[in-house]
């Protein structure tokens, strides 16, 4: 008895070991992917840099509006063909640098094949006269284009580079801080050494004195509401002091 006893033990303890050491299908494919899952990913990784399964086959443009796409397109040639992985912002600033109208872009990867950049183009605030030609400005003092559209934009009169400009900047934010119905009606502003503000009206010519750029939608609806009185014959309106506007007729 005692020897059959220890038979079962030794037979118990090897089907035990046997149980143990057994693998079912499910972790002999979990090895499986656990050994060739790394590999089978680096082997994507590396063919998405180095054959054309992810390369740029189509440049898409997005927001641009005075540039055009072949403009674009003859800027973004080198990328065509490239492996979108190996593309970065930085490159692709470089290669648009030279197009003053572009003020910020964004590009994103559209696999397999297409690249979309999204771009925003500076916008005009104002007329710089150069050399005889009328050219319109963005915020920062950047030229814009040519134009002929002189009623849709205020003059400056301003000499000189406007970027980095104390006057240029001045002019700047009080065409900012005006309401739309104000900033249309602005023929011209001219910012004299001591950063104060003179307007022109387009439709009556009115000089305004606008003093320094604080307190701008006030002395937006002080002049409004002027104008709404009628002011046919005034020579100016000085709303420096908004509190106490003052208009000046002939022989006054």
């Amino acid at each position: 008895m005692l020897v059959q006893e220890k038979r079962r033990l030794r037979g118990s303890k090897t089907v035990t070991k046997t149980k143990r050491t057994r693998l079912g299908p499910f972790g002999i494919w979990g090895r499986i992917l656990a050994i060739f899952g790394p590999i089978s990913l680096a082997a994507i990784v590396l063919a998405s840099f180095l054959t054309p399964m992810l390369a740029v086959e189509k440049i898409q443009f997005v927001g641009n509006e005075r540039i055009s796409d072949a403009e674009l397109e003859s800027a973004l040639e080198s990328l065509y063909q490239r492996p979108m992985t190996t593309i970065n912002d930085d490159e692709v600033a470089e290669l648009l640098g030279h197009l003053a109208l572009i003020e910020t872009f964004t590009t994103q990867a559209e696999p397999p094949h297409t690249l979309r950049v999204s771009i925003r183009e500076r916008q005009p605030i104002l007329i710089l006269v150069r050399q005889g030609k009328n050219y319109l400005y963005d915020a920062a003092g950047i030229q814009i284009a040519a134009t002929d559209e002189i009623a849709d934009y205020p003059f400056v009169i301003f000499e000189g580079n406007p970027i980095e400009n104390p006057k240029y900047s001045t002019a700047v934010d009080l065409l900012l801080s005006l309401p739309m119905e104000t900033y249309s009606q602005v023929f011209s502003v001219q910012v004299s050494e001591a950063s104060t503000v003179k307007l022109v009206l387009r439709e009556s010519n009115l000089s305004v004195l606008w003093g320094s750029t604080e307190q701008g939608l006030f002395k937006s609806e002080v002049l409004t509401s002027l104008l709404d009185t009628g002011l046919e014959n005034a020579l100016t309106v000085d709303v420096s002091s908004p509190n106490a506007p003052v208009v000046q007729y002939p022989n006054s």
